[in-house]
């Protein structure tokens, strides 16, 4: 309901009361003929969105418009997005963090960054549009806590603060920081109240703030608040109504809504004061919201309607919902106001949902129908006729005729009324038309024909009697015209078509015989040309002349004659000239007929129209078409014949017109009739191009039909896989007016040559694109066809995959070449397959006779190598038994034979391997206790063990296990396994060899303490030539006696297997299974022919050879006097036998300081004056490699020569050795003599060097060629010497603490390279610069032997003639003599 106030301000002085009544007199005169004009244009069209369109809740209290154009509206429950056409709800889930903070929005706005705030009932939020979820914000990062209050309101300052109000006070928070400030903390004098309700920033600085108290206005500079009341004291706190509004307009004032309507501040009185119009209180409700639009007008949302107030005119108009009236405000109770980028309004209402004015649709003015006089009583119009006074008559199919008072916008009814026989005989009206002398004249649905005096309002009805010639034959009349001698023509729906003599007051009923017309009549025009009248009936368009009453068919169409079926109802027809005919068909669209040339323009779907049912047409003064269909109505340019389409959207009644419900008024406004009332417009303001286009916005991503992304919007990229190729964007056009007009139109370049323009379609697929990058381009046009200028882009990349790209296919080549050559290649074999076959078996059998031949030449050699070990250990055996030679004899054959044996048990299991591998290893098994087998083995053991304090234990809970295996095979598995435990277990450990039987198998155990083996070596230590300790330790063996072992276990068909933890202890354990049903005859009676022939002659083993091998024994190094007559040889070898041989070699001749590994040796090294060292290579701790390394890369050490000593005779190993700085490599075995001479020869270089150096030094110390790193550390000393060779105070002392040495460490280097002491270095140096001043300067010797260093000058004679064989006067005259000559 809309009410229109217009007041302007007046004063009232007494004297001139009476001519104020003639002025309002004038003034309502004037005010009722001006509103003719303006009346259709203050009636507001309302769209109203609820819950049914997807809205999560119908009370909207915050509505707002982002920056990219989605609209926001905040509701009791959820905050809504909304696009256009569909919602996103978002709600609080308490398994989110990442949702709202509650459901009920209460504040909504955007930073001056564009982020979107979202205040609710216990906290703030923050929008966060990549992730499409929120961002709970902290009132304190540094506390982590956070807003849990009510939120009433927020506004930015500037891009880093905004301005957070709540219930519980004021905050200034910083978004960098994440910090807020409280307004309480930061100013001189408190707030009234920290019950917020609204905020309002005036400017930079400048913050008004309502409270439940007061009304403040905060000075951000001065950090003062001045406090204001609200209008006649209505605060919050008395009212008990909370919500209040803070506006500031275009003129910058300040508007307050509050409980007690709408206020203003006047910046003369400085106080908050009612709006007024002549000193009238305007609102009296409470006022929640205020806006004002681009136009300048004020909209006020209150408990009562809303209002649009012009600040200029103070003219008022109010709307409210109307019940019977859809398109009214939905709801009265208005909470929020905007106007968006369009300029269209957007109200929310409590429990009304969201109503929306489109401000273009206004130009169209729409009644439908209502319970009161501003409506229609009834929504389907049938007919629509002006009067002389422009006033309108409206008839309807249910309400009788409309009156519709033009000026007045009132609606006056004429219906039926049973009792009243002068009333109008039926509601249900279907023609209507005004004839010349003032009658109107009426076609009911029903009750026949009827004749209205609008002087006398009263009707008289003509009905179809019985058995009368002058009647009416068919009293549904469908339509009426008046011709050109005031008779009537009426069409009826099966009756035919009458005439009506006004005169005698008789129907005639046109002579139709072949059914040329027809029965049903649909539509009757007059023509331009007299006495000629069209009708469109079932049968087509006809031309009848009213005089003759001829009637003659209009070929409007061509018509095929062959084609089956045809649409011939013509139901609308308009003549705008002689020539030229509209024909509207039901079904066929719209015909343009020329008279004259007798042809015809069709306009279709194709052409543009939106329908092919024409009911109505008209022209305007702009000689445009429009129609009415059952989708709106369109306007033909007939120019151009460019097609334009309005719907409901538009602000029409609807989308379905009526048949014949058209007039074009006197003014040239045009009103259409529908099934939901009528509407008017002036062509003149409908808008031929609407300027504002909407932005196009990308809503999803699918990839085979699912979602991809969450947001799509912001993205400028996307990256896909290569079977990702499927995929299909959503969009939409962010416009809201017309949402369905909306037209899109897209191209992806890289694949589409053009743009493809789809209609209001909104999705677009791709399928199966190949990879490669290609760009996304969209657009969309505005409801007027007006496109986006600049397309929105993404760019989508579809990665190739891995079998397309270069490299896979440069992969491809070569595979292809590879099989080409392969399958050459086989080609060729197989045609030399035939030729080679015979060749190969004859080379099979030379091969096996070789393989045979070696494997009797590897046995041979192997008791070749007995025969003399047999040979040396049997004579040192008697020699050591018959005690011959003295000690040190006795104790060198003791360690010959020990090393013999070694060396056969060596070569035994050697060959024993050998016939394992070969497979020529057999067993021999007989039936045996095996208990006393393993006792007689541990008691080999026994006085081994005795001498390391190991505890050896012999463990069985049986003394009877009969087993069946191979004596002396067996007895190699479990010696051998023995033997390495007592290698790797350390004095004071245990051994332990345990039996038991256990699920039909025999257990043999033998554990150790010992160092263990290192995990990652574990599943190794059965493998051939697989050595333990070979990780920077002594090693001792071939690596093949685990390897046999587990062969000749395997071949018990048992199992052997290791555990260990390092440095802890090692436990191997032999299953062998009981019986004998696991061997074959063979292995039951065969006899092994080695054994059986006599030929095997190992000695019975000895443990004691394990102590040269084993790892964790300590040597007992002795110290020794060192005699500084001899030169000192450093011996690191970790054998001991090998130190003492090598010590009793140069015992005589040197002293010689032992050590047992690379690290013992450095220390050693560098603590002693050593001249030389002979080192091994294979040590444990540190190898000899690294320790040449160490010691010749060490300036300490460096000078020392070095013999590597090893079992490693390849060049390669020399070639490592020599790259390490050795001076000299010898392999073992080797010859004393020659180590002998080695030695020598080495310290005699030595020697040498020291001479050279003293000879250098005494000729030119400043030009001492340098050589090694021994030469550079001498010329640094020379150096820093001759630096301080005036320095008398320049001593040993000195010099040590400038080389940052040790005073030994100085003296032994010194002594090495110059044989001279600290002291005795520093006076050479300081003599031979005596001796250059002497020859090259004219100073006297006094001044001389100062320049040098000297204090006392009889020292310094006595010093250079020691040093020089003269004294320093006569060196001068000797040198300058002899330097005379030699000029000479």
């Amino acid at each position: 309901m809309t009410y229109i106030l217009k007041i302007k301000n007046s004063s009232t002085p007494k004297h001139k009361i009476k001519f104020m009544w003639l002025f309002l007199l004038l003034f309502c005169v004037f005010w009722g003929f001006s509103q003719s004009d303006t009346a259709f244009k203050n009636q507001l069209i309302f769209k109203n969105i609820t819950t049914n369109d997807g809205l999560s809740q119908r009370s909207v209290v915050k509505i707002l418009q982002d920056k990219k154009g989605f609209l926001w509206f905040g509701t009791r429950y959820g905050l809504n997005k909304f696009n256009g056409t569909e919602f996103k709800v978002y709600n609080f889930s308490t398994n989110d963090s990442t949702s709202l903070s509650h459901n009920r929005i209460t504040s909504l706005s955007l930073d001056k960054t564009g982020n979107l705030w979202v205040g609710t009932e216990t906290g703030a939020n923050i929008y966060n549009n990549e992730e499409d979820n929120f961002i709970r914000v902290k009132k304190s990062k540094s506390l982590n806590t956070y807003y849990t209050s009510s939120i009433r309101d927020i506004v930015g300052c500037d891009s880093v603060f905004v301005w957070i109000a709540s219930n519980n006070g004021l905050d200034k928070y910083n978004t960098k920081t994440n910090e807020a400030y409280s307004v309480a903390n930061f100013t001189k004098n408190g707030l009234a109240s920290n019950n917020i309700t609204s905020i309002l920033s005036e400017k930079k600085d400048i913050l008004w703030i309502c409270n439940a108290e007061k009304i403040q206005l905060l000075n951000e500079k001065n950090k003062l608040l001045k406090t204001y009341n609200y209008p006649n004291n209505a605060n919050p706190n008395t009212t008990k109504n909370y919500t209040t509004a803070l506006f500031k307009d275009n003129e910058n004032n300040i508007w307050l809504g509050y409980n007690g309507g709408l206020a203003f501040f006047n910046n003369v009185t400085k106080t908050f004061e009612d709006y007024t119009i002549n000193k009238n209180k305007v609102f009296s409700t409470p006022v929640r919201t205020i806006n004002q639009d681009k136009h300048g007008y004020l909209w006020v949302g209150s408990y009562d309607g809303l209002y649009q107030l012009n600040l200029e005119t103070k003219n008022i108009n109010k709307y409210q919902n109307e019940v019977n009236n859809p398109k009214s405000l939905s709801q009265n109770s208005v909470y929020s106001i905007i106007e968006d980028t369009r300029g269209d309004l957007w109200v929310g209402t409590w429990a009304g949902g969201v109503n929306y004015i489109d401000r273009s649709s206004n130009n169209f003015t729409t009644y439908t129908v209502g319970n009161t006089n501003k409506h229609l009583n009834y929504k389907v119009v049938s007919a629509i006729v002006e009067d002389a006074n422009e006033n309108l008559w409206i008839a309807t199919e249910g309400g009788g005729i409309n009156f519709f008072n033009t000026k007045k916008q009132q609606f006056k009814f004429y219906t039926h009324h049973p009792n009243n026989p002068k009333s109008l005989n039926s509601n249900n009206i279907k023609a209507l038309v005004l004839g010349q002398n003032k009658n109107f004249w009426i076609g009911t649905h029903g009750e026949g024909f009827s004749k209205f005096n609008p002087k006398t309002e009263t009707f008289t009805h003509f009905q179809n009697l019985n058995n009368h010639v002058n009647t009416i034959e068919d009293n549904k009349i469908t339509c009426l015209v008046e011709d050109h001698n005031n008779n009537i023509w009426i069409g009826t729906n099966k009756g035919g078509l009458h005439v009506f003599n006004t005169k005698l007051n008789a129907f005639t009923k046109i002579n139709d015989p072949k059914q040329i017309i027809g029965n049903s009549i649909y539509t009757i025009k007059k023509s331009l040309v007299n006495n000629i009248i069209y009708v469109g009936s079932q049968n087509g368009l006809l031309a009848i002349n009213t005089n003759t009453q001829n009637i003659e068919k209009v070929p409007y169409k061509n018509t095929n004659k062959n084609q089956p079926f045809v649409l011939n109802q013509v139901i609308s027809i308009y003549q705008p000239t002689i020539n030229s005919l509209w024909i509207g068909t039901e079904g066929d669209g719209l015909y343009n007929f020329n008279i004259k040339t007798q042809k015809s323009t069709h306009y279709g779907i194709a052409e543009g129209l939106p329908n092919k049912v024409i009911y109505g047409i008209l022209q305007d003064n702009s000689q445009n078409i429009w129609v009415s269909t059952n989708k709106g109505i369109s306007r033909i340019n007939t120019n151009t014949n460019e097609i334009k389409n309005f719907d409901e959207t538009d602000g029409l009644q609807g989308n379905e017109f009526n048949y014949g419900a058209c007039l074009k008024t006197k003014n040239g406004q045009l009103i259409f009739g529908g099934t939901s009332g009528f509407t008017l417009f002036n062509p003149n303001d409908i808008k031929e191009n609407d300027t504002y286009i909407p932005p196009v916005e990308i809503i999803d991503f699918k990839v085979r039909n699912k979602p991809y992304l969450k947001q799509v919007n912001t993205l400028k990229n996307i990256e896909l896989a290569h079977n990702q190729n499927d995929f299909s964007f959503d969009f939409v056009a962010l416009g809201f007016a017309h949402p369905k007009k909306h037209q899109f139109a897209y191209k992806l370049d890289g694949f589409d040559n053009d743009w493809k323009y789809i209609g209001n379609k909104r999705t677009a697929t791709y399928t199966n694109l190949n990879p490669g990058t290609y760009v996304f381009n969209l657009k969309a046009s505005n409801g007027y066809g007006a496109w986006t200028q600049i397309p929105k882009k993404i760019t989508i990349n579809i990665k190739t995959p891995f079998w397309k790209t270069w490299w896979a296919y440069l992969g491809y080549f070569l595979i292809a070449t590879a099989l080409t050559l392969t399958i050459r290649k086989y080609t060729l074999l197989r045609i030399n397959d035939k030729n080679q076959l015979k060749k190969e078996r004859e080379d099979r059998e030379k091969v096996e006779e070789v393989n045979q031949l070696k494997l009797q030449l590897f046995t041979n050699i192997s008791h070749d190598f007995r025969t003399p070990l047999t040979l040396i250990i049997g004579p040192l055996k008697r020699l050591i038994d018959t005690n011959q030679g003295n000690g040190t004899l006795q104790k060198q054959l003791a360690g010959m034979y020990r090393n013999a044996n070694t060396l056969l048990q060596l070569i035994n299991q050697l060959l024993d391997f050998r016939k394992s591998e070969a497979g020529k290893l057999k067993l021999s098994v007989s039936s045996r206790n095996i208990v006393p087998f393993l006792e007689n083995i541990k008691l080999s053991f026994d006085e081994l063990a005795e001498q390391r304090n190991i505890q050896y234990q012999f463990q069985t809970k049986n003394t009877n296990y009969t087993m069946w295996f191979d004596e002396i095979e067996m007895k190699k598995v479990i010696l051998n396994i023995l033997s390495n435990a007592f290698k790797f277990t350390p004095e004071g450990g245990s051994i332990k060899l345990k039996v038991s039987e256990t699920n039909n198998r025999l257990k043999i155990v033998i554990s150790d303490t010992g160092k263990g083996i290192r995990k990652e070596d574990i599943p190794h230590v059965f493998d051939r030539y697989f050595q333990l300790g070979q990780h920077h330790e002594l090693r001792s063996g071939t690596g093949v006696g685990l390897a046999l072992a587990k062969d000749i276990v395997l071949l018990h068909h048992g199992e052997v297997l290791a555990e260990s933890t390092l440095g802890k202890g090692t436990k191997f354990t032999i299953l062998l299974p009981t019986g004998n049903a696991h061997f074959n005859e063979e292995q039951l009676n065969v006899v092994d022919t080695d054994y059986s022939n006599g030929t095997d002659i190992s000695l019975p083993y000895n443990p004691s050879i394990i102590n040269i091998g084993w790892v964790s024994e300590k040597d007992e190094i002795q110290d020794i006097t060192i005699d500084e007559a001899l030169p000192t040889l450093l011996h690191v070898e970790d054998n001991k036998e090998v130190r003492q041989f090598i010590k009793d070699i140069f015992k005589d001749l040197y002293n010689v300081i032992e050590a047992e590994n690379g690290t013992t040796g450095i220390a050693i090294a560098q603590t002693k004056p050593i001249d030389l060292i002979i080192s091994d290579v294979m040590m444990p701790k540190m190898d000899g490699l690294a320790f040449c390394n160490t010691i010749k890369t060490n300036l300490t050490t460096s000078h020392i020569p070095i013999i590597l000593l090893t079992a490693r005779s390849s060049s390669k190993a020399q070639k490592s050795g020599f790259n390490e700085g050795a001076d000299v490599y010898i392999t073992k075995p080797f010859e004393a003599d020659l180590l002998k001479m080695q030695v020598q020869n080495l310290l005699k270089s030595r020697q040498h060097l020291i001479e050279k150096f003293r000879k250098n030094i005494l000729l030119e110390p400043k030009e001492l060629e340098l050589e090694s790193a021994d030469e550079i550390f001498l010329k640094k000393v020379m150096t820093i010497v001759e630096d301080n060779l005036s320095e008398s105070s320049f001593m040993a002392s000195t010099l040590i603490e400038k080389v940052h040495m040790s005073q030994s460490v100085l003296y032994r280097k010194l002594k090495v390279l110059t044989g001279q002491s600290i002291s005795e270095f520093i006076r050479t140096i300081r003599l031979k610069r005596a001796s250059q001043l002497l020859i090259n300067s004219d100073l006297g010797i006094a001044e001389i032997a100062y320049e040098v260093g000297f204090n006392d000058l009889k020292y310094f004679r006595r010093c250079f003639k020691k040093a020089f064989e003269v004294t320093p006067s006569v060196y001068r005259k000797n040198n300058i003599t002899q330097n005379a000559l030699t000029n000479n």
